[in-house]
């Protein structure tokens, strides 16, 4: 799930996006930034014009950004375990969003789980992604905090990177369906 060479950074423009899920999920890879600047879309240049009218379909409108934002020296990253909320000031959340193939997507989907609460696959979720209804998308998140903020007893499911940058790119990737609207409820904060 590395980044492209070459990226278009958007900034997002008013109303939060509808269905951005299924809309932006689209794109092959993308990232999105929340800082205290605002939303911030990434994505591969050749795709930054399918980005543009995926966006608008989802309500949003996208204008070019100067640049990414940039990480101060006193923000630590951390692994984020799900898309929960964290709206502090100062911080910069990202999530980076790869779309998976139908081959890909089907045998996360038949993969049966080992949890106690679903011990069987999706069949008619299954059925949805064969009939092009439903999508499932790869997503890693990084939250950028100080320190005091990564030790909070109020933020759940963070793991903080001390040594090892490269381990935010190597970190697990999670699944989520278009039709949740994950990452969309993760946007609108």
């Amino acid at each position: 799930m590395n980044a492209p060479d070459v990226a278009t950074t958007f900034r997002l423009e008013g109303d939060t996006p509808v269905d951005l899920d299924a809309h932006v999920g689209q794109l092959p890879w993308f990232r999105l930034v929340r800082a205290d600047a605002g939303l911030l879309l990434e994505c591969a240049a050749l795709d930054a014009e399918r980005a543009v009218a995926l966006l608008a379909r989802a309500g949003a409108r996208a204008t070019l950004a100067q640049h990414a934002a940039t990480v101060s020296g006193d923000l630590m990253p951390a692994i984020m375990s799900d898309l929960g909320p964290v709206a502090m000031p100062g911080t910069i959340d990202s999530v980076t969003v790869r779309a998976l193939d139908l081959g890909e997507s089907t045998a996360k989907l038949m993969h049966r789980s080992r949890a106690i609460l679903r011990p069987r696959r999706d069949d008619a979720r299954i059925r949805a992604l064969l009939r092009a209804e439903e999508q499932v998308i790869a997503w890693r998140r990084v939250l950028w905090a100080r320190p005091s903020v990564l030790r909070s007893r109020h933020l759940r499911g963070a793991r903080p990177v001390v040594f090892d940058r490269e381990a935010l790119e190597r970190a697990t990737e999670r699944y989520a369906v278009t039709r949740a609207g994950e990452v969309g409820r993760w946007a609108r904060g």
